[in-house]
């Protein structure tokens, strides 16, 4: 016991000191600039990255400084209560600074990115707790790693800042006391004797001259004093010789003249650092990063500057594409639908007539493929699922892909054990089915194919789920601000649950109509039960995750769906969940797997072929879901010596795969599959295969954007579309096959004949047009980089290799890249200053393409101002 309580007091008196808090400092401090560094390395060209790399310390070096001069030099120098206040003050900037520093460096580590403080009120959201406490064990790795390292290098950090602590205090001291003496006169011989004896307390472990301690280190220094002095005495009776006495006091002094130089260095080449934005960004010490983020929330586009004159430049400042609604007559004239509130209110309404970007292809022809193949089919149904964080590449994977390549590197002879390749092998068989995609190097004894258009170039319309799901079910830009803001604010277009409804009413009026002809009395607009082909819409969205988080609930309710038919975790697990509370563990923050939705996907179709209704329902699935846990009645297979992310990853992706054959099989045993239309969509994908990145979070890497697309039927011929096509064309290609397949009433098809063409998408099932008609303007594609308001990723579909990433707030990169030679995007040009980025645009691919890129930001300028009216949002708010 004895033994334990020396070992626990040794530990103690290691721990609890200024060294080790001042270490722990240090090196917090130190870290979390690494990853400022590492973070934006591309943002700087390598010569003035070298050239100057020492003065993006400097802020670091004098918060330091002042810590130690905190701890130290100056408790002493003052009067009981101001000691106190400059104690907490040195007490509360270690803890602000370790405890910021240590949370940057662990969700660097968590989500690959920087953490934006300006998000930090996120948490206050019950459900968004959940994703902090999965980064709780890399803040723990973290703060212990530095802890150690603290342990053993506190005598070191806490000497070497000694000596730079002195020399600022010199002067300091100096002013100090001429000032003292200027107000209070001479001070007595007492004091100045006091000083001289301290200064015989210089040594290499406290770095720490003319007696500046703590009250503590003072008694601790009397006690060694004391007993140096009689031994010194002792030592001078027996006329023992002064050798060495002058190397020692040389190496004492030694540091100061170093240190004085390092930095007189340090300041001189500061001074000196041209006033680049990039640079002055990249010396920001972490302390104070917050509030330099917070300070870098309005947009900066509005100066953008002119550098070869190309494209629009400023000319389309006074455009909008907000005018009077266009012309809808079969709107009822005594209620109002949902979604259409404008036409009613006397309010301006996007306008596609108005819009400089909208291109049509309404006129062209159907695709050679589909001519002749639609006017048998008949819709009736439609099922929009939205597949949780899938990557292009993994629906199907692919033998030898990038993911495939990544897990063969894990080992010894770079190629994969056989079990792992027949697990990925047999991983995706129903997206082979659904894209009718078997060229994944992999051997098949069947090939069955469901039959639809996969689009093996699409891009989703916001990387963060929320916006990517508004962005289709909507046909609409997401709004260009941080996290879900849509649901509080104006959705400037009618989604497909509004459409639909709009219909249902519109078939009523008629209805209603033709009774009146027929010599039946009331005005009231009733649903007529004996309708067969144009039977009533209902819509429904289902997810096994909480619908809690960053009000899901309330948009989806904003985008039409009604609150009975909204699914989610906590209906599932209540008491009054239809077939009982679920009670599956959660498999990540959000969810647990989505097995239990079969019961209620097999309802409502049910219902519907009872009611001769018809049914549009949405479905996110969730599995897939970071951190990508499997169900534990599920097989988990390691897929790589190491790489346990991905591994995981790719797993899910499984699980999804033999989900969505379920869905499929429910349609099969009602008998629907021929009369449903269902479109497969990743919400966004994962770029852990190109950077080791599993959030979206400031991702804009291709990975992420890049997601599967397919309208899927069994009677669509199956084929392939390598165009560059946008998520946002989702909905008018679903009203334009409702249109051709002749699968809605007269009075739904006049209804959806007048909405398609004031959609800024085009019909997918038509050639696109990459440009406009008098070839002034390219077919242009935005992606809201997640969480919204950071920057966004663009695109032109007539170079559709080129990927441009816009800034819309300061201290965020431009960057293009040029997929074609660079498809995972490990060579992009970067820059935080927009004139240098153009530049190096010009030095690496030509002035052709920087012109392009020129005009890529102008255009991205006025369509981001347009996003904020169109949304009738404050950006400055």
């Amino acid at each position: 016991m004895v033994w334990f309580q020396k070992i626990g007091s040794l530990i103690y008196s290691k721990l609890a000191n200024r060294r080790f808090a001042f270490a722990l400092t240090t090196l917090a401090v130190c870290a979390a600039k690494g990853v400022h560094l590492h973070n934006h390395r591309s943002s700087v060209a390598p010569k003035r990255m070298l050239l100057f790399f020492f003065s993006f310390f400097t802020q670091d070096i004098l918060l330091l400084l002042l810590i130690r001069l905190l701890l130290s030099h100056w408790v002493p120098s003052f009067p009981g209560k101001l000691r106190t206040l400059i104690t907490a003050l040195a007490f509360l900037l270690i803890t602000y600074n370790v405890a910021l520093c240590v949370v940057s460096v662990s969700f660097y580590i968590v989500a690959g990115s920087e953490i934006h403080w300006r998000n930090i009120g996120f948490i206050a959201d019950p459900s968004a707790r959940a994703i902090i406490f999965s980064g709780f064990t890399a803040f723990l790795g973290v703060l212990c790693l530095c802890a150690c390292f603290s342990g053993v290098l506190q005598t070191a950090c806490y000497g070497l800042f000694g000596w730079g602590g002195d020399i600022v205090n010199w002067p300091i001291n100096f002013l100090a006391s001429k000032l003292c003496c200027c107000c209070f006169g001479r001070r007595s011989a007492y004091d100045q004797l006091s000083q001289r004896d301290n200064a015989q307390w210089i040594d290499s472990e406290s770095g720490s001259s003319n007696g500046e301690y703590s009250e503590d280190e003072y008694k601790d220094r009397s006690r060694s004093s004391s007993k140096t002095q009689r031994h010194s005495t002792r030592a001078s009776k027996g006329d023992s010789p002064a050798r060495g006495s002058r190397c020692t006091r040389f190496l004492r002094i030694l540091p100061y003249p170093v240190v004085s130089i390092l930095l007189t260095a340090l300041f001189t080449l500061t001074f000196l650092r041209p006033k680049d934005p990039s640079l002055i960004f990249l010396s920001w010490t972490s302390g104070l990063l917050p509030f330099v983020d917070f300070a870098s929330t309005s947009p900066f586009l509005d100066d953008l500057p002119s550098v070869f004159g190309q494209g629009m430049q400023r000319s389309w400042d006074e455009r909008t594409a907000l005018a009077q609604p266009p012309s809808l007559s079969w709107l009822p004239k005594n209620a109002l639908p949902r979604g259409f509130e404008d036409w009613y209110e006397e309010k301006t309404h996007y306008n596609s007539e108005f819009d400089p970007l909208k291109i049509s292809n309404l006129d062209e022809p159907l695709r050679e493929s589909l001519r002749g193949k639609l006017k048998d089919i008949n819709i009736r149904h439609v099922v929009m699922f939205f597949l949780e964080s899938t990557r292009n590449d993994v629906f199907p994977i692919k033998k030898d892909g990038l993911i495939w390549n990544r897990f063969a590197d894990t080992f010894p002879d770079k190629k994969l054990p056989q079990e792992v390749q027949d697990k990925l092998a047999s991983l995706t068989p129903t997206a082979n089915y659904i894209t009718g995609d078997y060229d994944d190097g992999f051997e098949h004894a069947e090939k069955p194919k469901r039959g639809g258009i996969y689009f093996t170039n699409a891009h989703t319309a916001g990387t963060y789920t929320l916006k990517s799901m508004t962005g289709t079910v909507c046909g609409i830009a997401p709004l260009v601000g941080d996290f879900n803001l849509e649901h509080s604010h104006h959705i400037y277009q009618p989604c497909l649950p509004h459409i639909f409804e709009a219909m249902n009413q519109a078939e009523a009026l008629s209805e209603n109509t033709k009774s009146k002809r027929h010599g039946h009395s009331g005005t009231k607009l009733k649903w007529n039960d004996n309708m067969n082909k144009e039977d009533k819409w209902n819509s429904y969205y289902f997810q096994a995750a909480t619908l809690d988080y960053d009000n899901q609930y309330n948009l989806m309710s904003a985008m039409g769906f009604p609150m009975k038919n909204t699914i989610g975790r906590e209906y599932l697990r209540s008491d009054s969940a239809k077939h009982g509370p679920v009670t599956l563990p959660n498999i990540n923050e959000f969810a647990f797997e989505e097995d239990p939705l079969e019961d209620y996907i097999t309802d409502i179709f049910e219902d519907a072929a009872k009611a001769k209704s018809r049914v549009f329902l949405t479905h996110l699935t969730s599995t897939s879901h970071h951190r990508f846990h499997m169900p534990k009645t599920e097989k988990y297979t390691p897929l790589a010596k190491g790489l346990d992310m991905m591994s995981r990853y790719v797993n899910t992706i499984g699980y999804d795969d033999r989900w969505i054959r379920k869905v499929l099989d429910v349609l099969d045993k009602q008998g629907i599959a021929n009369e449903t239309l269902v479109i497969f969509q990743g919400d966004h994908g994962t770029s852990l295969p190109e950077n080791d990145y599993a959030s979206p979070y400031y991702n804009p890497n291709i990975g992420v954007d890049h997601v599967p697309l397919i309208l899927s039927h069994p009677q669509l011929p199956p084929f392939n579309v390598d165009d560059a096509v946008h998520s946002t064309q989702v909905l008018p290609t679903i009203l334009d096959i409702l249109l051709e397949t002749n699968s809605l009433s007269p009075s739904s098809h006049a209804a959806a004949s007048s909405l398609i063409n004031n959609y800024e998408g085009q019909s997918l099932l038509r050639p696109l047009r990459t440009q406009t008609s008098d070839n002034s303007t390219g077919q242009w594609q935005f992606t809201v980089t997640n969480p919204g308001r950071a920057m966004l990723t663009v695109r032109d579909a007539r170079f559709p290799n080129r990927h441009l990433v816009v800034p819309v707030i300061e201290n965020v990169d431009w960057r293009l890249s040029d997929l074609e030679k660079d498809p995972h995007e490990h060579d992009s040009v970067q820059a935080l200053d927009f004139r240098e980025f153009v530049e190096s645009v010009e030095g690496r691919f030509g002035r052709d393409v920087a012109e392009w890129a020129e005009e890529g930001a102008f255009v991205t300028r006025w369509f981001v101002k347009e996003n904020s009216r169109r949304w009738r949002f404050d950006h400055q708010g």
